[in-house]
């Protein structure tokens, strides 16, 4: 019986697991895309997005032409679009579409540059299944604009999400 327990602890220690400490691969992918000018010097500006993949975490890293800041947050993808001037300083702003881990959501920003440095002024969430849902999230009423997102947790008696409507 001692020969059988002593087998059994011999078995179970030599079966140990090992901890691999070797990092994952990191993947980087880059996009360009033009944004009009951000920052008011009559010149188009470029965002340049670095996606990088590193032990299944991604990590976005948009940069710019000229000296405009860096913007760079947890995400899967990024698709941006320049908008038009949306709060009267005469420059573009940005609308940043974000892949988020739940499936296919979507975090919707748009971003002002003002005073050398980048603000969110509004941002909501939408179910992105084809490109097309990227155009018209913007909306102008009664001379306000709003940003159009889904509603998550409603849906119609059709079982498509309601709209949201967040102010800019």
């Amino acid at each position: 019986m001692k020969f059988v327990l002593f087998v059994f602890l011999i078995f179970c220690f030599g079966c140990e697991t090992k901890k691999d400490n070797t990092a994952r691969e990191t993947k980087t992918e880059i996009k360009r895309f033009i944004i009009g000018d951000v920052n008011n010097d009559k010149i188009q500006d470029t965002a340049f997005v670095r996606v990088i993949s590193h032990n299944n975490l991604d990590q976005v890293a948009i940069e710019f032409s000229k000296i405009i800041p860096p913007l760079s947050f947890e995400s899967l993808g990024v698709y941006i679009q320049k908008v038009n001037d949306l709060n009267g300083d005469n420059r573009n702003e940005i609308i940043i579409f974000s892949r988020t881990h739940e499936g296919w959501w979507n975090e919707i920003s748009i971003w002002s540059f003002y005073n050398q440095k980048w603000g969110k002024i509004a941002k909501t969430k939408a179910f992105i299944s084809e490109d097309k849902d990227f155009k018209n999230r913007i909306i102008k009423e009664n001379g306000n604009y709003f940003l159009i997102g889904d509603d998550m947790r409603n849906e119609d008696e059709k079982g498509a999400f309601l709209k949201t409507k967040v102010k800019i």
